[in-house]
């Protein structure tokens, strides 16, 4: 079973040392999108080092920001703003059930955990919970890996299942289950292509 807690104080340094700050990055495309009144639902928000950034927006955001690592959630709850509505949840996101829909959801660095077939299984249970013509922001490693990219991931994969318990040797495909029912607005690149930050509408 996955343990982000042991890892969790020094996760945001390592992703800074490693990737140079990109990780993060990655993020601020989502800034575009979001409007007065939204409700997100961020799951894996892992230690909010981003969650000043939509402080900044002065928008009236509600956000059930869901983790399954307590020590992820203490660290998301120092970056909370008051003018932002944050519902902390320590859960398993398949666990996690919600009574209403949701405008936005944010999956960054969440799909790269999971083996093809859970990932398609969260896909489903997320899609379930966004709202027609929502917003899905999705952040995470490239599907479209060559040279070094390819030995990255591998040491990476290494690196998180001694760490964490991570068990997966590579990667699911998630681009084409989004292109099935969903239109991208907007894609950008990070770390000489290895990161993809995409905006996605459902259709």
């Amino acid at each position: 079973m996955m343990n982000y807690n042991f890892i969790a104080p020094y996760y945001h340094n390592l992703s800074q040392l490693v990737f140079f700050n990109r990780q993060h990055l990655a993020h601020f495309p989502i800034l575009d999108f979001l409007k007065d009144g939204d409700k997100i639902l961020w799951a894996g928000g892992g230690a909010g080092k981003f969650i000043p950034e939509l402080a900044k927006l002065n928008l009236n955001l509600e956000i059930d920001y869901v983790d399954f690592s307590s020590k992820m959630i203490e660290l998301a709850k120092k970056e909370f703003s008051g003018n932002l509505k944050i519902n902390f949840i320590v859960s398993d996101i398949f666990d996690f059930e919600s009574t209403e829909k949701y405008d936005v959801i944010f999956t960054t660095f969440l799909f790269d955990h999971f083996p093809q077939s859970k990932a398609e299984e969260l896909f489903l249970k997320l899609d379930s919970d966004l709202m027609p013509n929502g917003i899905w922001f999705y952040v995470d490693f490239s599907q479209q890996q060559k040279g070094w990219q390819k030995e990255m991931t591998k040491l990476m994969l290494y690196f998180f299942r001694l760490i964490i318990g991570l068990d997966i040797s590579q990667l699911p495909k998630m681009k084409p289950i989004f292109e099935q029912n969903y239109k991208q607005l907007k894609l950008n690149y990070f770390f000489r292509n290895y990161i993809e930050s995409i905006v996605y509408k459902k259709t």
